[in-house]
């Protein structure tokens, strides 16, 4: 049983890792923080006994006490990844002093043989424990991990909800997801080591049919929510459209895995605009597509004249005309100016609308309005 636990959480850990690293390289925070959460479940939940077939994990497993204070840093890590872009420890490296005055405490225990250590691991009272350590025996560390890890989860839990609520509207819509699910994945990790915890508190046996339930829970949690496992971003039905155009324009010659790649990155921004509507933003430049998603910007750029065949710049005011045009058939102009709704829609100012609103569909907004529109409205053109 315990070797379908560890093909299911590396199977896990392969498919983050392959679906997120290119785009997101904190991903890494969370895959050590799923590895040192798992040794703490399974350290929990079987006895040591368990382990004797598997010296690495029976190692892992005795350790785990130490292990426990790496779990909420590598989340709080992942998650200033998603807000920052950034891999960079910072001010955030003072997480792990916990971890590292404990580890310097542990030093004459790792020498111990397995055998030993096993015996300083099963018996709190064990007379001579205290010598392998410098300054905390085991009991007591274990007493400090059962005060500390549950007080630094829930303000880690907290404080992913805090960042959930400060920034909705200034997260893109993945990265807002992403961290939703990831405070869902949270939450039900820690009701479950609290559950853990009560049992262990309370010196009751656990019954068989739980302990093949519990460690399960943990890589089932993220494997729930696909959308944060595979990040979905690229649209097949886009892959298929981008390769079927450049077949047919007769740019198919050494289609190698260089112009493969871009119709790949084309996909990703053509669905990034769609989904997110970035250019709603007056700012917005193709620099912002290439910081967004993480692409080189001659690379985007080799995306728009190479794959998707529209420039830039025209692609946005279609997009931005396209976003006003939907709130003419809402007879927004009813409520807001048309200037107002050229603000809304991206542009600078109503100049700049009317000039591509014109090139886009041949007719001003107010000419559209009246052809299409069931409550027109009266406004100089110029």
């Amino acid at each position: 049983m315990l070797n379908a636990y560890l093909i299911l959480i590396l199977l896990l850990i392969v498919i983050l890792c392959n679906n997120h690293f290119k785009k997101n390289k904190g991903i890494i925070y969370i895959l050590f923080a799923i590895i040192t959460l798992f040794i703490k479940v399974i350290g929990e939940t079987f006895p040591i006994s368990y382990f004797d077939h598997n010296s690495l994990i029976l190692r892992l497993v005795l350790i785990y006490p130490l292990i426990n204070f790496l779990i909420a840093p590598f989340i709080l890590l992942y998650i200033e990844s998603v807000l920052k872009r950034s891999c960079a420890l910072n001010a955030y490296f003072l997480l792990f002093v916990p971890f590292l005055f404990f580890l310097i405490n542990f030093i004459p225990y790792f020498f111990l043989p397995v055998d030993e250590k096993v015996q300083i691991y099963t018996q709190a009272n064990y007379t001579s424990a205290q010598s392998y350590f410098i300054w905390f025996s085991f009991p007591v560390l274990r007493t400090i991990n059962d005060i500390y890890n549950p007080l630094l989860g829930m303000i880690s839990i907290i404080y992913l909800f805090r960042v959930l609520f400060r920034n909705k509207e200034k997260l893109s819509k993945k990265s807002y997801l992403n961290l939703l699910q990831l405070s869902i994945i949270l939450i039900v990790n820690f009701f479950t080591l609290r559950f853990l915890d009560y049992f262990n508190f309370k010196g009751e046996n656990i019954s068989p049919e739980i302990i093949g339930i519990i460690p399960m829970i943990l890589p089932l949690s993220v494997l729930v929510l696909p959308n944060f496992v595979y990040d979905s971003t690229i649209s097949s039905d886009l892959n298929f459209y981008f390769k079927l155009m450049n077949r047919l324009s007769g740019n198919d010659e050494n289609k190698d895995s260089f112009k493969n790649e871009l119709i790949l990155e084309s996909s990703r921004i053509m669905n990034y605009l769609n989904e997110e509507k970035p250019y709603l933003s007056r700012g917005f430049s193709i620099h912002d597509i290439a910081i967004e998603l993480d692409i080189p910007q001659k690379k985007v750029t080799e995306c728009f004249t190479k794959v998707i065949k529209i420039s830039f710049p025209r692609i946005r005011n279609q997009l931005r005309v396209d976003y006003a045009i939907g709130m003419f058939r809402n007879n927004s102009q009813l409520k807001i100016s048309i200037e107002g709704i050229s603000s809304e829609s991206g542009f600078n100012n109503r100049a700049t609308f009317y000039k591509a609103f014109r090139e886009v569909t041949n007719t001003t907004p107010i000419e559209w309005i009246k052809q299409n529109c069931d409550y027109t409205i009266e406004e100089e053109l110029e």
